[in-house]
């Protein structure tokens, strides 16, 4: 009893919309009668579409649903008209289709203009009652154009404010712009209900072909400054570890000087302390004297070579911080450690 009350209203309030659809929209020009179906193969997209609405608003007249269901697709196929859209979501919906009801029903009351409020009203309610057989998605992604992949079909990305409606069960949802995708969502779908589903798309790689090629070939192009940092860099670097090796070296020549040096004056040891100096030509004081000036020369050496080496290092590593930064997995830095008793070489970096 209940469900024929229902269908009588639903008649009451839309038969007088599906017989003002034609004379409601510039797209449909008004007529007090309608005209017979304009020949397809001499028409405008707009007259082929109105033609199948007419055939498809006479067959649900007649409560041919079938009939009325597949010339109202086809008119919307032509053209996405809010009055095409409810008059086809009221025959979905009484045909049990229910998910493309609560999809062109929705469309209705979105797009609708100069639309008796009864009629919304009607609308609203089939609405309704389609909602309450599919489960109604939100989705969101972080980039525009996406196309929306449900059980493997795929859509148009929803307007705004409206939502994906899907049959109950368990459904696979995907979001995808050319080769990126948010991969595979399930889901398990309820009728009645809705969620939320954000499907974010992985960030789009930096352009590999004719871009790429042009940057690499601009890095090794003779003659200009990002092609001299790298010779200029390893040249650097090599003469301060040069300078350094060297100042490690002379400080062990150094050294080595010294220990010789003190063991002779040990033999010395019974002269006056200023033997040497009184008599630089008796016994060993020439061979003494000569290790002293040795000593010295090479630790001066040792200085200027850590001195030299360090100087070139830091310029070296001040050159190689100034320009642009390669992208690298670490980094290596070399400075020298100077004192009075000789030197060191500190190495450190990030691997």
């Amino acid at each position: 009893m209940g469900g024929s009350i229902k269908r009588t209203l639903r008649a009451r309030y839309l038969f007088p919309l599906v017989l003002g659809l034609a004379v409601q929209s510039a797209a449909f020009p008004a007529a007090a009668e309608d005209p017979p179906p304009p020949s397809e193969a001499s028409s405008s997209p707009a007259d082929v579409a109105r033609a199948h609405y007419v055939r498809g608003k006479d067959a649900a007249r007649a409560k041919q649903w079938q009939a009325a269901l597949d010339e109202l697709r086809s008119a919307w196929r032509i053209m996405q008209h809010f009055q095409i859209a409810g008059t086809l979501g009221w025959v979905e919906l009484e045909l049990g289709h229910h998910r493309d009801a609560a999809e062109h029903l929705s469309y209705f009351l979105r797009h609708a203009e100069d639309v008796a409020a009864d009629e919304m009203k009607a609308t609203s309610e089939m609405l309704s009652e389609a909602r309450a057989k599919v489960t109604e998605l939100s989705v969101q992604s972080n980039v525009t154009g996406s196309h929306l992949i449900v059980d493997g079909a795929e859509m148009r990305w929803p307007e705004a404010n409206a939502g994906v409606f899907v049959e109950p069960g368990r459904r696979t949802i995907e979001a995808r712009l050319g080769e990126r995708s948010s991969g595979p969502v399930v889901i398990e779908a309820k009728p009645g209900e809705s969620q939320l589903l954000r499907l974010d798309l992985p960030k789009k790689e930096a352009p590999r072909g004719v871009l790429a090629q042009k940057e690499t070939a601009e890095a090794e192009a003779p003659g200009t400054t990002r092609s001299m940092r790298k010779p200029l860099l390893i040249a650097g670097g090599v003469t301060a570890g040069v300078g350094i090796l060297g100042g490690v070296v002379f400080t062990a020549l150094s050294k080595q000087r010294a220990g010789e040096a003190a063991a002779m004056a040990q033999s010395l040891s019974g002269e006056k302390d200023d033997y040497c100096t009184s008599n630089p030509g008796a016994g060993a004081c020439p061979d003494l004297v000569r290790l002293k000036t040795a000593q010295n020369q090479f630790g001066e050496a040792a200085l200027w070579s850590f001195v030299g080496g360090g100087v070139i290092a830091v310029g070296t590593l001040v050159y190689g911080l100034s320009g642009p930064k390669p992208r690298a997995t670490g980094s290596v830095y070399a400075l020298p450690a100077v004192s009075s008793q000789g030197g060191s070489l500190m190495v450190f970096g990030t691997f």
